[in-house]
């Protein structure tokens, strides 16, 4: 249950916040006196504090009386007083991401360096996806034998855009089987985007199953699966972790367990994947990131793509909840906004594959 604050009580957490981002140390009434925006007593702060701790903004971790936000504090915060002012970015920190943005950069490049540039400005961990194409209109699909049952599946997009994906076919279907099945689908799926492909391919399979063979069957799975990507299928660039090394309160369990979440992506895609059905900057705080064990950390995410939302990515910073969530938010937003436009102009540019972990 959220509990509003009084003015004076919305400074005061306010003030405790910024506080113990800087310190990670609880914050007592003699220290928040000389740094708060009211001119108040230390009694009167300690009054203030004590309301705050009993709804449940703050808690008490040492008997010396200092208070440190509870994650209910945070995302009070988070919500109430953490806003998008783009004129808190400075001139030199637009530049910076104006020239990671280049028009000379595959986009490729460009998430590679976006994500470790976001990491360093917050002292945080960087995350961005490539953008997903679902709505792209398909042009061209073929499948090449590999060693085994493995077979490459190779979707080509109206832009250019080329996905390939390995599927499992058995050995002992030829090559002109597979060819006459590559052709049979481009009739088919031509021209149509994957959503619509994937309604004709279902509804080819039903009107002619007792016409098409086991592998013809196979490839209808297939493409329904294709046009249904996975939250791993999508493309995750991670770079900084090392940076949160330098939060005492992310203990050994909790950054060995984040650092799984960053390597099986799953959880992560999966929120990452919400944000790109959302508007603006969206903050997850504590428990609402969904990562089990890792309780102790935020999200800062928003979505960047194509103005009419066919081609949609995310990009963002996970870090401790004492994060600079001010400086994180302004940071994200600017960045996904310059990045939305470069997509536009270049007229979708863009190159596979970009699934990378970096220290």
């Amino acid at each position: 249950m959220v509990v509003e604050l009084s003015d004076r009580s919305r400074v005061v957490l306010s003030d405790i916040v910024d506080i113990y981002t800087e310190t990670g140390q609880p914050v007592g009434s003699k220290a928040l006196c000389e740094r708060s925006k009211l001119d108040l007593s230390a009694a009167s702060l300690r009054n203030v504090m004590s309301d705050l701790e009993k709804n449940g903004y703050l808690e008490s971790l040492h008997t010396s009386g200092g208070r440190a936000p509870t994650e209910a504090g945070f995302r009070y915060y988070t919500q109430s007083m953490v806003e998008v002012q783009e004129d808190l970015i400075g001139d030199d920190l637009k530049a910076q991401i104006l020239a990671r943005i280049s028009d000379e950069k595959s986009l490729k490049e460009t998430i590679d360096d976006l994500s470790m540039f976001l990491g360093e400005m917050t002292a945080c961990t960087g995350v961005v996806t490539a953008p997903k194409f679902d709505m792209e209109t398909l042009d061209q699909l073929e499948f090449l034998r590999l060693s085994g049952d493995r077979v490459l599946a190779i979707m080509v997009t109206k832009s250019g855009e080329i996905e390939n994906r390995i599927i499992h076919v058995p050995a002992d279907i030829s090559i002109e089987k597979l060819n006459e099945s590559s052709k049979h689908l481009r009739e088919v799926v031509g021209g149509k985007t994957l959503s619509d492909a994937r309604v004709l391919m279902m509804q080819e399979l039903m009107e002619h199953k007792n016409h098409v063979d086991n592998m013809m069957d196979e490839m209808m799975q297939v493409a329904d699966e294709w046009a249904e990507p996975k939250a791993t299928d999508t493309a995750l660039v991670v770079s900084g972790t090392q940076n949160l090394f330098q939060y005492p309160e992310l203990v050994r369990d909790q950054l060995k367990s984040l650092f799984k979440a960053f390597e099986e992506k799953r959880m992560l895609m999966a929120l990452m994947n919400e944000v790109s059905k959302g508007e603006g900057v969206q903050i997850f705080v504590g428990t609402d990131c969904g990562m089990q064990d890792v309780s102790s950390c935020s999200m800062v995410s928003t979505s960047y793509g194509s103005a009419d939302k066919t081609i949609v990515g995310t990009l963002g910073v996970v870090g401790p909840m004492r994060m600079n969530y001010k400086r994180a938010v302004q940071l994200v937003d600017y960045t996904g906004k310059v990045l939305s436009k470069v997509i536009e102009k270049r007229g979708l540019e863009i190159s596979h594959p970009m699934t990378e972990i970096k220290g």
